[in-house]
């Protein structure tokens, strides 16, 4: 369960930086919110369900 919640805090980290980058090129200041969620939450849809 830990290393679940290091790797959607370290996702979220990363997308938020490419969040900054998009909202840098003109998406706006949501862009850093969404890129935080969905870099927190891609990462753990794709590794599935623990314990595999």
């Amino acid at each position: 369960m830990g290393k679940r919640i290091m790797i959607a805090v370290v996702g979220a980290g990363l997308g938020s930086l490419a969040g900054l980058l998009a909202s840098f090129l003109g998406a706006g200041n949501s862009a850093l919110i969404v890129g935080a969620v969905l870099g927190a939450i891609l990462p753990l849809v794709v590794l599935g369900a623990p314990g595999r």
